[in-house]
């Protein structure tokens, strides 16, 4: 049976005031801080972006920048294999992204300065280098993350959230496990998405449930908040202004539980064996799977979030890889496949990246170490024109060697893309003006 809405109102020091939650999808939920601001003009290449955050620092040299001429401590336990594009090679593990290559644009020179997971995780959500390399947890004054910006500066689409964060948050050991870069910070958390929890290949897999549950229908549901808002009324008087934000975020999660086309995108059954099988049953396949229907049910930005720095490997990492980047790369390889197919390349960015790239020297643990000077970034579709390296790395793999980029370059472009100029000036609680981006639109078309 589903679990029914409710609300926790939490006290004002805690980083989560009200947290929403139908079933398998949460939104945690600031009452206060945050408006919907203008966005800039822009000229939109993409109309939705699919963001993967391979996070724990996936090896750049094993996977996407081989070495093959370097010694063997340096290239790795894997060979190179051809791809669809000649003169292009990726890692041996890499099969399915090899064969789609032409519609790859592969970024060899990424680079920044944090080492540390968390800092080079808000790092890549933000673009923000005012930060420390350290461990922390996320706070009100952080940098907003795309799917709050994007929920900010954009106008709603009744019935469908903004952004959805699968199959979990991002998470790191602690009382919380909040992750900064991935909320709505300054923007106030109104603005996080909604995260579906769980993994889509389990059998018993049913976000929302998929319906209102026995005996339920929308006309009931809609009574049982009217009641829940006159026993809260009391209590929401003395917050003032922020009533009329609990109103807009439960009417957000009626509507996320009522409206047919998130229920539909959320129902796997739905689609063809072929086309599942064709993902790969795994929890990442099928979570990419997910994304694919959810952003064809209008949902503008859909990350997803590997688990616990998954991609972490300072030791065993020839038998690590051979079980995580297979379904990484099938279900990628199926989403850029499908997606092209089903004429949305065009105007779906995908983005593949890692937090930091790994060290290019193999460790006495059979393993590589976090390595931010260089490590590599995979675009796809959007306007980005495929079959391309940009920028290279040196021949050990172990720095930029031409054409360097920032995090705050691919914002910028996946801004840029969807519509809304990187220069646009945002607003935090206290009124001050924020400038979205710092970084440069590459020159990727």
């Amino acid at each position: 049976m589903p679990r029914s809405l409710r609300g926790v109102i939490e006290s004002p020091d805690h980083g989560r005031r009200e947290l929403l939650r139908i079933g398998g999808v949460s939104i945690l939920a600031a009452l206060a801080g945050g408006h919907r601001i203008a966005a800039a003009a822009g000229s939109p290449a993409a109309r939705r972006c699919i963001f993967m955050l391979l996070q724990g620092g996936a090896s750049h040299i094993d996977l996407w920048d081989p070495k093959p001429r370097a010694v063997a401590e340096i290239r790795g336990p894997f060979r190179p294999i051809a791809t669809a594009v000649p003169g292009i090679q990726f890692g041996e593990l890499l099969e399915g992204s090899a064969a789609v290559a032409d519609r790859l644009c592969v970024i060899r020179s990424m680079t920044h300065r944090f080492s540390n997971h968390i800092a080079g995780t808000y790092v890549t959500l933000t673009g923000s280098s005012a930060q420390p390399d350290q461990d922390r947890e996320a706070h009100t004054d952080d940098f907003p993350g795309p799917a709050a910006v994007l929920d900010a500066l954009q106008a709603p689409v009744p019935g469908v959230p903004r952004a959805v964060s699968l199959p979990n948050w991002l998470s790191i050991p602690g009382p919380s496990n909040r992750m900064p870069g991935q909320y709505g910070g300054f923007l106030g958390s109104a603005h996080d998405p909604f995260v579906i929890e769980g993994d889509p290949n389990a059998p018993a897999f049913k976000p929302l449930s998929l319906s209102l549950g026995e005996g339920m229908t929308g006309e009931r549901l809609a009574r049982r908040i009217s009641l829940s808002r006159q026993l809260d009324g009391a209590a929401r008087l003395l917050e003032g202004q922020l009533a009329s934000r609990y109103d807009q975020l439960t009417k957000s999660a009626y509507d996320l539980v009522t409206d047919g086309r998130v229920r539909r995108a959320l129902d796997l059954g739905a689609e063809p064996d072929a086309i599942r099988d064709r993902y790969g049953r795994s929890k990442v396949g099928q979570a990419l799977l997910l994304a694919r229907r959810l952003a064809e049910a209008g949902v503008q930005f859909v990350a997803y979030n590997a688990f616990n720095q998954e991609w972490d490997t300072h030791g065993g990492l020839p038998g690590r890889y051979r079980q995580i980047v297979p379904p990484m790369d099938r279900g990628f390889a199926a989403l850029v496949g499908d997606l092209d197919e089903r004429g949305l390349l065009a105007d779906t960015l995908v983005v593949n990246t890692g937090e930091f790239g790994r060290t290019p020297q193999i460790n006495k643990d059979a393993g590589r170490d976090h390595w931010p000077a260089v490590y590599s970034t995979v675009l796809a579709g959007g306007g980005i024109r495929g079959g391309m390296i940009h920028g290279a790395s040196d021949s050990k793999g172990g720095e930029v060697a031409e054409s360097p980029v920032a995090p705050a370059d691919v914002l910028a472009t996946m801004y840029e893309r969807l519509g809304i100029a990187p220069r646009t000036v945002l607003r935090d609680r206290l009124d001050r003006p924020i400038q979205l981006s710092d970084g440069r639109v590459l020159p990727l078309g």
